[in-house]
């Protein structure tokens, strides 16, 4: 009688990337530094607790101690949720006022940056972790409607993560840049569903291999 092999390696495998895909999600959610910048440009991480007219206290990533920063001192502070709050908004210009963001930029180079930028700070990782989660959970048939779901659900302003979110104002640019981060997502989502499918299509021939 031929004894049956059991996919013990796989098992384990679908079990590792299921953890770490759980782990990296809680990650995210867990993340709890804001970053202040500074009028000279410069980033100080910390958590940010009081914010008067004359100063902003915050505890830094590894003290207990409360520091101080002059509020005139600091720009705008980027809260851990993604949300901002610009304490010294820039001054307001003749081409500001025309809603020229990018003076002397045509259009054709705004969507170029907008690409671009979206290339570098789109970074999020949750839709493929979702996608493989829920098709390692519910196997191909049932995981393919996280990607269906996930792909064409628009990018909420505070997951776009823009460099400088001022600029999605201006038509080519914000477009430029929501349709780069869209495709990614997409991209994103699907290859977890594709690494997801691959896994079970993996495990099935493998206990058709050990019933021959």
């Amino acid at each position: 009688m031929r004894t049956i092999a059991k996919p013990t390696a796989l098992w384990h495998l679908l079990l590792l990337l299921l953890l770490a895909g759980m782990g990296q999600a809680r990650a995210q959610a867990a993340g709890t530094t804001d970053v202040i910048l500074r009028t000279d440009g410069s980033e100080v991480p910390g958590r940010v607790l009081t914010i008067s007219p004359l100063a902003l206290t915050y505890l830094p990533p590894a003290g207990t101690d409360t520091l101080r920063l002059a509020t005139a001192d600091v720009f705008l502070v980027r809260y851990a949720n993604g949300t901002r709050e610009v304490l010294h908004p820039a001054p307001a210009t003749d081409e500001s006022l025309a809603s020229d963001l990018l003076p002397g930029l045509s259009d054709a180079q705004r969507r170029t940056k907008g690409r671009q930028d979206a290339a570098r700070s789109y970074t999020s990782g949750g839709p493929f972790w979702g996608s493989l989660a829920a098709t390692l959970y519910g196997g191909p048939f049932l995981g393919v409607m996280a990607p269906a779901i996930m792909a064409p659900h628009a990018i909420t302003a505070a997951n776009l993560k823009a460099p400088y979110p001022g600029l999605l104002a201006d038509p080519a640019y914000g477009h430029a840049y929501r349709e780069e981060a869209q495709h990614r997502k997409r991209g994103r989502a699907w290859g977890g569903y594709s690494v997801g499918a691959g896994l079970w299509i993996a495990l099935l021939g493998s206990l058709v291999a050990g019933n021959l």
